[in-house]
C-alpha cells in the first residue's frame, strides 16, 4: 500500500453559534402610561472548554494541527489530521460549558460533509464520523443545558478497518454547528447518567431506601433552590447494609459516599478514603484533629471572634456579703444592680461581688460558682448575641476548618470547577438558655442547649446568615467549597451505623455548653450521635463536598466493588 494514495486528510470545524434577534417597536398615542420595570442582570455564556485527545489517536503530522479552540472564538474548534491506514482514528472529548446564569438548549443542528470539494449527504463507506455526548447519548435539538452545567461531546473520525476497497487520497471537511438558544418549557434534560437521579429513583421505586425531604431548606447562599431534596433512609440495619452497596462514588481520586441531594440539584458526598484497585471498601478519614483548642463558648463556631462578646469565664464563689440583682443599669462607666437580693437564685444572676451593688465590671453567674465578666455596659443577652451571632463573629478559622482547608488545598483544588458553592451549616441557634436566662434561668444546671441537642431536630434550614458557611457569604466565607456533615443530615438518614468509623467523627453541629465547656456533635464508634464530646478532643475528620447539578457518572452501580465513577 502506498501512503500517498491511501490516506485521508480530514479537516473538521465544530461551531457553537448564538443567534439573537432584537426587534424594536415604537408606540405613540395621546395616552400616558407610567411604570417601572426592573431587569435583573443576567449573563449568557455557553462555550467550549477542555479538549482531551484520546492518547491512542493518530499522531499529528507535518501540516496537520490538533483540535484547538479558536483563540478569537471560544465557540469554535478546528483540527486537521491525516488517517493513513485502516484502523487509524482521531478522537477527543470537549466540554460545552454553560457559565452564564440563563438555561440554554440546543436549537437547530447543522451538519455538513464535503469529500474532495463535493458536498455529500452521508460519510463515505470507509469513514466513521461520530459526534455524540461522551456517554453515548445522541446530540439532538431541544436538549437542555442548565446554568452552571457542563456537557461533554465526544468527536471521533475513523478510517474503517473492515473496508473492501481502499480509497484514493481523499480530503474530507466536516462541520457540526449546534445552535444554543435560551431554554423554554419544552426543553428536556439530556438522558445522561445523572448522579442526582440515583437518589431520586431510589425515592420513587418503592424500595423505601430513600425519601424526599419536604420541610424548609437552604443549600445555597445566593439562590432559593427549587429542586427536590432526596436522601437515603434506613429503617433497619439490614436496609443500612443495602444502602452501603448503593452510595459509593469515586471522585478526584478518592472514595466518597453520596448521602443526599441539594435543593439546587447537586449531590452532597462524604469522604470515605482511598480506593483500593478501583474498590471503595473503606470508611476512612483524612486524619485526626480537635474542633478547636479551647472549650469556651465562642469555639463552638466553625469560625469565631474571640474579641467579641463573652471573654472571661471563672470558677469562684462571690464574696460572702455580696448582693445580687435580677438586672443592671449602666451609666458613667458603672454598673448598678437593680431589684436586688442578698442571695443568688433563679432570677438573681448579676453581682458586683460586693455589698454596694456598683462596679465597672459585673459578674454574671450562670451555674453554681461559674461566672462570666461583663464590661462596657453589656448585659448577658447582648454578650451572648455578640459571641454567637454578630455580623463579624466569623474572624478566625477553627482548628478543624484549617485542617480541612489544608487537606483540600493539597488534594482537591483541580476539581473545584466540578463542585457547587453550597452552604455548610454551623447552626449555633440556642434552644434553651438554662442559667444564661436572666429572667428565671436556674443556676443548679446552667447548660446552654443548642438546637442540635434535640434528637428530633432534622431541619436543613440554616436560619442564621452567620452560620451559613459558603464561598458566597461575606459574613461566613469559606476559602474552599468544603465542610463537614451535620447532625440533622444524619438524623434524616435514620441510621448512624451507616457512618460508623473506628473512632468518633466530628460533625459541624454545636451541641451544648456547660461547666465542662463547649461540645459539638459527633458520630460515635458505637453508633451514638452527639453528646458530651468536648471541642478540644482530637477525633477523626471526614470532609464533605457537593457535586454540581447535572453531574454525570460514566460507569459503576454504587457498590463498594463497583463505585460510580464521576466523569
Amino acid at each position: 500500500m502506498r501512503r500517498n494514495n491511501k490516506q485521508l486528510t480530514t479537516q473538521f470545524i465544530l461551531l457553537g453559534l448564538l443567534l439573537i434577534g432584537v426587534v424594536y417597536a415604537i408606540l405613540q398615542a395621546n395616552l400616558q402610561i407610567n411604570g417601572t420595570a426592573k431587569i435583573q442582570a443576567n449573563t449568557w455564556d455557553i462555550h467550549f472548554d477542555n479538549i482531551v485527545v484520546n492518547e491512542n489517536s493518530v499522531s499529528i503530522g507535518t501540516g496537520d494541527s490538533p483540535a484547538t479552540i479558536d483563540p478569537n472564538n471560544n465557540c469554535k474548534v478546528d483540527f486537521e489530521v491525516t488517517l493513513s491506514l485502516p484502523g487509524d482514528f482521531y478522537e477527543f472529548t470537549i466540554d460545552v460549558v454553560n457559565a452564564g446564569t440563563i438555561d440554554g438548549m440546543i436549537g437547530e443542528i447543522n451538519k455538513t460533509l464535503i469529500v474532495n470539494n463535493e458536498p455529500v449527504d452521508n460519510p463515505p463507506d470507509y469513514l466513521d464520523y461520530t459526534v455524540i455526548y461522551s456517554d453515548g447519548v445522541e446530540i439532538e435539538s431541544n436538549h437542555k443545558i442548565t446554568s452552571g452545567a457542563t456537557e461533554t461531546y465526544l468527536v471521533r473520525l475513523e478510517f474503517k478497518k473492515d473496508i473492501e476497497e481502499l480509497p484514493t487520497a481523499t480530503t474530507i471537511s466536516t462541520s457540526l454547528t449546534p445552535q444554543y438558544i435560551q431554554a423554554d418549557t419544552t426543553a428536556i434534560r439530556i438522558p445522561h447518567l445523572y448522579l442526582y437521579d440515583v437518589l431520586k429513583n431510589a425515592a420513587i421505586d418503592g424500595s423505601n431506601l430513600a425519601k424526599e425531604y419536604t420541610d424548609d431548606h437552604k443549600d445555597s447562599f445566593t439562590n432559593n433552590g427549587t429542586e427536590k431534596i432526596y436522601h437515603w433512609y434506613a429503617s433497619s440495619d439490614n436496609e443500612a447494609n443495602i444502602i452501603k452497596e448503593k452510595w459509593n462514588v469515586i471522585f478526584g481520586g478518592f472514595c466518597w459516599q453520596m448521602y443526599r441531594t441539594t435543593d439546587t440539584g447537586g449531590v452532597r458526598i462524604l469522604y470515605a478514603g482511598i480506593p483500593n484497585e478501583g474498590a471503595c471498601n473503606t470508611n476512612g478519614s483524612i486524619g485526626r484533629a480537635n474542633f478547636n483548642d479551647s472549650s469556651f463558648l465562642p469555639y463552638v463556631g466553625y469560625m469565631y471572634n474571640i474579641n467579641q462578646g463573652l471573654k472571661t469565664y471563672k470558677e469562684e464563689q462571690a464574696a460572702t456579703d455580696s448582693i445580687f440583682g435580677s438586672d443592671v443599669s449602666y451609666s458613667e462607666g458603672l454598673y448598678r444592680l437593680t431589684n436586688t437580693s442578698t442571695s443568688i437564685g433563679n432570677r438573681y444572676h448579676y453581682t458586683c461581688n460586693n455589698n454596694t451593688g456598683t462596679c465597672n465590671v459585673v459578674r454574671y453567674y450562670y451555674i453554681d460558682n461559674y461566672y462570666v465578666e461583663l464590661s462596657n455596659g453589656k448585659k448577658i443577652d447582648q454578650a451572648l448575641h455578640d459571641t454567637l451571632y454578630a455580623d463579624n463573629v466569623n474572624q478566625t478559622d477553627s482548628v478543624i476548618k484549617a485542617f480541612v482547608d489544608a487537606w483540600y488545598q493539597n488534594n482537591m483544588t483541580s476539581y473545584t470547577s466540578k463542585l457547587e458553592d453550597t452552604i455548610f451549616c454551623n447552626d449555633r441557634r440556642i434552644s434553651n438558655l438554662g442559667g444564661w436566662n436572666p429572667n428565671g434561668g436556674g443556676i443548679s444546671y446552667g447548660e446552654i442547649k443548642f438546637v442540635n441537642l434535640s434528637g428530633s431536630f432534622r431541619s436543613l434550614d440554616c436560619a442564621n446568615e452567620t452560620d451559613q458557611f459558603s464561598i458566597s457569604n461575606p459574613k461566613a466565607q469559606l476559602t474552599f467549597p468544603v465542610g463537614l456533615m451535620t447532625a440533622p443530615e444524619i438524623r434524616l438518614i435514620n441510621n448512624t451505623k451507616l457512618f460508623i468509623y473506628n473512632d468518633y467523627v466530628h460533625l459541624m453541629s454545636p451541641y451544648h455548653f456547660n461547666t465542662w465547656g463547649g461540645a459539638v456533635c459527633f458520630v460515635g464508634n458505637n453508633g451514638g450521635l452527639c453528646g458530651t464530646l468536648m471541642i478540644s478532643a482530637k477525633r477523626e475528620v471526614r470532609p464533605v463536598v457537593s457535586l454540581k447539578p447535572d453531574t454525570i457518572y460514566i460507569s459503576g452501580d454504587g457498590s463498594k466493588d463497583n463505585p460510580y465513577i464521576i466523569k
